[in-house]
């Protein structure tokens, strides 16, 4: 006796199933994301120019200028996680020690990213938006 093929509409019935049941993510690893994204824009008091870089290997560095206080470059490293459509970073601010990490997340959104963060003159959030170059 031949075995029995499945149908075209039992296949059918399979797909949609499936996909039903995915969560519609697919998980972004940091090789994908590496690269050199620029400050794109800002609400409220937040930086006037900067940068992030992502590397493959999960690491992220910030460089930032705020216009209030000159050409100084605010630089803060650390690492990046990307988990369903959010990035989240650990970073340490030059010249302050280990234990002081500054826990920051956004928005992943393909080619750009958002964070945001409390203003810390208790206005109201600081939102950046990255781009990659």
């Amino acid at each position: 006796m031949r075995p029995r093929l499945p149908s075209l509409r039992s296949i059918a019935l399979a797909v949609v199933v499936a996909v039903a049941c995915s969560d519609g993510t697919t998980p972004v690893t940091p090789v994908q994301v590496a690269g050199v994204y620029t400050l794109e824009s800002v609400t409220g008091r937040g930086p006037a120019s900067g940068t992030f870089t992502l590397t493959a290997d999960g690491r992220a560095e910030r460089h930032v200028r705020f216009a209030v206080t000159g050409p100084y470059d605010y630089v803060a490293t650390g690492s990046f996680e990307i988990d369903a459509g959010e990035i989240s970073f650990a970073l340490i601010h030059a010249g302050t020690p280990s234990v002081y990490v500054w826990p920051v997340h956004g928005e992943w959104r393909g080619s750009s990213f958002t964070i945001r963060y409390p203003d810390p003159a208790d206005g109201p959030d600081i939102v950046e938006t990255y781009r990659r170059l």
